[in-house]
């Protein structure tokens, strides 16, 4: 990324220009290294094209990075330099967004840039650890495994979230045929319903009053309700966007029952084979520990790994930091404890990822053997309530009748 700065030399003259670099951190300590003193040091954004402002739709899938990485792997196995290997994949991506961004990479290697350092640039196509693992690979000469490595881990993690995300497509459309039944049945159906109970000044049952009261409130009042709950949804977001509202809003996701486990274990996986992966790579543990605090998506995971570092830093192990910590499982402590002591660590962590990955699977598999049949209860019983209290009416003003 390219950041612009002021700085006083060593003959104490102010100067101004622009410095590449992966971080800010890094950029001050190039200029410092070069003898400048930083004034002000600011990070350049570029303009954003369409297709960048809109990411989803036009952005780069993980599954192409996998694809490439593979591929990379391969020619360089073969005896082709990565530069070449890269020049040669180029024409056979398909997606336009990712060939940009190698034809960038191509450049920047042009220039004398790293691979490593041309990733790095891409952040929106290149996750944080893979662009850790590719300096590893090329400083240690093990670029190929390096890069299976991590497709091999980035396809993990794509087919452990497309499994949570197909296990919940049933619910909200369980849920979303529920609301809609609902607002059909409040706004048009009940309507005149309710207008020909009060012309015939029919005895109405309890049932029937809630529901008349309930619609009556819905529709008289429906363009206050719907700003107002927008309203209460954005606050919502903007306050879990903040580092109290998110660490409480992720404390009370452990805390919900089933979803709270299967987001433990999914932390536990993927805690453990980052790290895995790391030290597989000859990251040293503590730069290992940095990358799994930066590729966490849980704020209190964030917060236990950090302080687990900070202990290691103080000369603690792995296991000693672990265990004074109640977020990690006994199972994880113990296991990590064997493989300090074995030195097998690495592939002990990557066999507690698996088992892990597997007890997510078999947890989201309960909850929505749970979940559906409870859905499907619940529009039952409200459909229910809404049959009977019209259809009691009717009775009654049948039998005046």
């Amino acid at each position: 990324m390219p950041y612009r700065y002021t700085a006083y030399t060593i003959d104490k003259n102010v100067i101004e220009g622009t410095i590449d670099a992966e971080a800010e951190d890094l950029a001050k300590e190039r200029l410092w290294q070069l003898g400048y003193k930083v004034i002000s040091l600011k990070a350049i954004r570029p303009r954003l094209s369409f297709r960048q402002q809109f990411p989803t739709f036009f952005g780069v899938k993980s599954r192409d990075v996998i694809v490439f990485s593979r591929q990379v792997a391969t020619l360089i196995e073969r005896g082709v330099s990565p530069f070449s290997a890269i020049q040669v994949l180029r024409e056979q991506i398909q997606n336009p967004s990712f060939r940009e961004i190698v034809s960038t990479i191509i450049e920047d290697l042009k220039e004398g840039s790293s691979f490593a350092e041309a990733v790095s640039r891409h952040p929106q196509a290149f996750p944080t650890i893979y662009c850790r693992m590719v300096k590893v690979g090329e400083k240690t000469g093990n670029l190929q495994d390096v890069l299976k490595q991590v497709s091999e881990y980035m396809e993990k993690e794509k087919a452990a979230l497309k499994r949570v995300k197909m296990a919940m497509i049933y619910p909200a459309f369980i849920l979303l045929v529920a609301c809609g039944v609902v607002a059909i049945l409040m706004t048009f159906t009940l309507p005149p319903l309710i207008d020909m109970f009060t012309e015939f000044e029919a005895e109405l049952p309890v049932t029937t009053k809630i529901l008349i009261g309930t619609t009556g409130f819905v529709t008289g009042y429906w363009f206050y309700l719907a700003p107002a709950i927008v309203g209460a949804a954005v606050l919502a977001v903007l306050y879990i966007r903040t580092p109290i509202g998110r660490v409480r809003f992720d404390r009370l996701l452990l805390r919900t029952p089933l979803l709270g486990q299967i987001i433990t274990k999914r932390e536990m996986a993927h805690f453990s084979q980052t790290l895995s992966l790391s030290l597989n790579s000859g990251l040293p543990m503590v730069e290992a520990m940095d990358l799994a605090i930066r590729t966490s998506q849980n704020s209190v995971m964030v917060n236990a790994l950090d302080g687990i570092r900070t202990q290691m830093i103080q000369g603690r192990g792995l296991y000693q930091s672990m265990s004074s910590n109640q977020v990690f499982p006994p199972l994880m402590v113990q296991m990590v404890n064997v493989g300090e002591q074995v030195g097998t660590l690495s592939k002990d962590l990557e066999t507690v990822g698996d088992f892990y990955e597997q007890e997510v699977d078999e947890r989201v598999n309960m909850m929505l053997s749970l979940m559906q049949p409870t859905l499907i209860l619940i529009l039952g019983l409200i459909v229910a309530f809404i049959a009977v209290s019209v259809i009691m009416p009717m009775y009654s003003i049948m039998g005046e009748i």
